[in-house]
């Protein structure tokens, strides 16, 4: 069900692409959208099971005051300010494009499990139309390196803790434990040196400890070993995509940023698969346990985790484990990217050169001083600052049938400085499997999609089972599953929260 009339939510209109929401509590909300995009009533509802935590918070607080329980201490905290972007849609647990400031507290549900889902974006120098004739080779080498055992990336205990501790940074630091072996024979320690300057918080978080990870750090304790983790796209909306330079909006930025038109662009999508679930799992079930008897419990399971006051140190060992998980994805997104290199390198018997134009989390907990602004599926779209008058690069995909498009952040205060991930689903993962066969097939071979398995191999002939497992997952990311990006865009840049700068078309994805 859609709302139709989006003013039925609103008290008051700011402008075409902006509107304050009313809710049970009277809170501070505001979605960034144009009448064009739809918003579900459901998405309202979920976020408003959301804004619950603030009651209970408050509830704390007074008695608190009253001294019946010790928790926040003299720490004012608090939300104090939501921002829903363009793509706001339900999600598992919170809505998908929701923006919470907290204060003296963080909420690890209100991000989930997906820790640092982000984008990844190169542009390289070899044309789109290069890769015309290789097709069928590009898709068996991409097959073959990312689902059937030739990622080839070999890590040291040394290098795994590295990561995990600093993220990109600690991976430049260690890289000549495996410099010629297997894919760090495609990793310029110079090269990814300077692109941690086109990383966001420089790809790392500097972290304390390692949250219970000692054995996947020490794996096979071989110098040269392999986990299962690295080099794994993940499931979901998680893709690594090739796609072309379509169209250019911002010369000047396109130029500095190193994007031409024509020119072939992987653009990255995934998080810290495994070690997320493991980090937000355990601090969902930590903030549960500790809540204030006595206290009803916030609805939906949203149980803060004071980062001031006696029990501080609850919060600080969240964004500890956070800080692990999201330095491994930044890792892995780097290495998916070289990944994708190699598939076209070996398929078309061609050198190519490739250059980050960024890298930006969506699911995660930024700090700023005591505040902490939680992005569920939302990314940093900072304005200009200093030498970067361009403000810096948002990226925001479509579906895998549709445009994706590069854009310059703004640095919009009452956005939060956020922007959206996406164009937000128009229907459920459990609606897509609703949706006739036959319009299925005829979206699916308007592309090209790599997954685990090859449906036209002849050896999956009589597997039924297995292919119809196949379509499903393919059923949830269809085309149709999505909204219209171009509408979302259009939000974003009418709010002034970032300008477009390139478009890009998709050639062929790599789904999980």
């Amino acid at each position: 069900m859609y709302v139709q009339d989006l003013q039925d939510l609103a008290r008051r209109r700011s402008d075409a692409a902006c509107f304050d929401v009313e809710n049970p509590l009277g809170l501070d909300v505001r979605l960034f959208a144009h009448p064009s995009v739809p918003v579900e009533r459901d998405a309202f509802l979920q976020l408003f099971d959301f804004l619950d935590v603030c009651r209970a918070i408050a509830d704390i607080r007074d008695a608190e005051a009253r001294g019946r329980l010790t928790f926040f201490g003299d720490a004012p905290a608090c939300i104090d300010k939501v921002v829903l972007t363009p793509d706001f849609h339900k999600g598992s647990l919170v809505p998908v494009g929701t923006v919470a400031r907290a204060q003296h507290m963080c909420i690890p549900q209100a991000i989930g499990n997906d820790v640092c889902c982000g984008m990844r974006l190169l542009v390289t120098d070899l044309p789109a139309d290069a890769l015309e004739p290789h097709w069928p080779a590009i898709q068996k080498r991409l097959r073959a390196i990312f689902f059937a055992g030739e990622r080839d990336i070999p890590m040291s205990p040394r290098q795994r803790e590295a990561v995990l501790r600093d993220g990109l940074p600690g991976l430049v630091r260690t890289a000549a434990d495996n410099a010629h072996h297997g894919i760090w024979q495609r990793f310029d320690a110079a090269i990814e040196k300077e692109n941690l300057a086109r990383a966001h918080a420089e790809g790392g978080f500097p972290t304390r400890g390692l949250f219970g990870f000692e054995r996947f750090i020490m794996s096979s304790g071989r110098v040269d070993g392999r986990d299962p983790q690295i080099g794994c796209v993940g499931g979901g909306n998680h893709f690594v995509e090739l796609q072309r330079i379509d169209a250019l909006f911002d010369g000047h930025a396109a130029r500095d940023w190193g994007v031409s038109k024509g020119c072939l662009a992987i653009m990255i999508h995934s998080g810290s698969v495994g070690l997320g679930h493991a980090v937000g799992g355990h601090f969902m079930d930590r903030a549960r346990s500790i809540f204030p008897t006595g206290i009803t419990s916030p609805k939906g399971g949203f149980f803060p985790l004071p980062t001031s006051g006696p029990r501080a140190e609850e919060g600080h060992a969240y964004l500890d484990g956070m800080g692990n998980a999201a330095n491994f994805a930044f890792a892995n997104r780097l290495f998916l990217g070289l990944m994708a290199v190699r598939a076209v390198e070996e398929a078309t018997g061609r050198t190519v050169g490739a250059k980050l134009v960024y890298d930006a989390p969506h699911n995660l907990i930024f700090r700023a001083g005591e505040s902490l602004v939680h992005r569920k599926g939302a990314t940093p779209a900072p304005g200009p600052s200093g030498a970067d008058y361009h403000g810096k690069p948002v990226i925001i995909p479509g579906s895998m049938g549709a445009a994706s498009f590069l854009l310059a952040g703004s640095g919009h205060a009452d956005a939060l400085e956020s922007a959206c991930h996406g164009a937000g689903r128009a229907l459920s993962r459990a609606k897509t499997a609703h949706v006739p066969k036959d319009v299925f097939a005829r979206e699916l071979a308007k592309l090209r999609v790599v997954g685990p398995i090859d449906p036209r191999a002849p050896h999956l002939a009589r597997r039924r089972d297995i292919l119809e497992k196949y379509e499903r997952r393919v059923m949830e990311e269809a085309p149709y599953a999505y909204k219209a990006v171009e509408p979302v865009i259009e939000s974003v840049e009418e709010a002034g929260i970032a300008r477009k700068v390139a478009r890009l078309l998709p050639l062929c994805t790599v789904k999980g």
